[in-house]
């Protein structure tokens, strides 16, 4: 993808953070608007919410839609055959034009795994919580099972991961991924959808957990960890095993609360159904497992992009609004 030369006024005009970001989302929109400048070398796109302003993490729909929200031509086109089935939650605009959203950055993380599937068993195993010896079947983004059967609702994992293992053992691990997002945009009441699990052998809450499902902090983690636990139960057993897991930023902080309130809520002998997979944990496991220069390019590049906050420090230290 070629790259334009970024317009100095058009720079001048855009706005890096917004007014309710806190500090880490403001730094995290910063560093985007970096890599957007000073290594996509694009101009700012317009902001969807503020109709004629422009905000420096994002991009111009023209430049979406060449892919330049992506790290490699082959993600781009996964996205692209994604968009192309018309299922899901996937936000068509905010995934190509949004560079601080998290749907691009799972595309960005879990489509090469999609893509080589000799490749996501050779990533799996460097995954914490998650047990060894695993062939990796399939990898789908934005996966949901067919909602009649589980929850009711569009609950989705963003990623999610089927293996067998010795022993023809079947498992799958459902991923959520986050950058600056909170978990839940709405409450959703324990109503009948999901209280109908209740019944079901080994719940994974704690007696009466029930009623602070609701809460905003962790009801969308929640309900992601059920629909993994709906999957267990089915009249036709499909799996022997189960994991939800959270990818998600080593320096969002709330998003580390949110989990431990949540984690509050489970069974001692639950918890290692939930996994806390860090970015900085994943890229340090798989950097050691990658066996060629495509490979290395590819976490390199996404280390850049979401990790390695240095490379835009300079900028940061002479923004004249970081401090606030």
């Amino acid at each position: 993808m070629k790259s334009k030369a970024p317009s100095h006024g058009l720079e001048a005009r855009c706005r890096q953070m917004a007014p309710s970001d806190n500090r880490f989302t403001a730094r995290m929109r910063f560093h985007q608007s970096w890599y957007r400048r000073h290594v996509l070398n694009l101009p700012p796109g317009p902001n969807p919410a503020a109709p004629g302003a422009l905000h420096g993490n994002m991009l111009r729909p023209e430049d979406g839609m060449q892919g330049y929200n992506f790290l490699s031509e082959a993600i781009h086109r996964t996205v692209e055959e994604r968009l192309d089935q018309a299922q899901g939650m996937v936000e068509p605009k905010r995934l190509r034009n949004n560079l601080l959203s998290s749907q691009p950055m799972c595309f960005n993380l879990f489509a090469p795994l999609a893509l080589d599937l000799t490749l996501a068993s050779r990533l799996i195993a460097g995954l914490s919580g998650l047990p060894g010896g695993s062939r990796v079947t399939e990898v789908k983004i934005e996966y949901a099972p067919p909602k009649e059967w589980h929850l009711d609702d569009n609950t989705a994992f963003d990623a999610w991961i089927a293996y067998e293992r010795d022993g023809g053992v079947r498992g799958f691990v459902g991923i959520e991924s986050k950058l600056t997002e909170p978990f839940s945009q709405a409450a959703y009441a324990f109503d009948e959808r999901y209280a109908r699990w209740r019944a079901r052998p080994g719940w994974w809450w704690r007696p009466g957990a029930e009623q602070v499902f609701s809460d905003r902090r962790f009801n969308q983690l929640w309900r992601n960890h059920l629909l993994a636990f709906s999957m267990l139960h089915q009249p036709e057993q499909v799996y022997q095993e189960g994991f939800c897991a959270v990818v998600y930023h080593d320096e969002d902080t709330g998003c580390t609360r949110a989990m431990d309130a949540y984690r509050a809520q489970l069974e001692p002998g639950s918890e290692s159904t939930l996994l806390d997979w860090p970015l900085g944990h994943v890229v340090e496991r798989w950097t050691g497992l990658l066996q060629s220069r495509e490979e290395r390019d590819w976490l390199n590049a996404f280390r850049l992009r979401y990790l390695d906050l240095e490379a835009s420090r300079p900028a940061w230290d002479l923004f004249p609004e970081h401090g606030r």
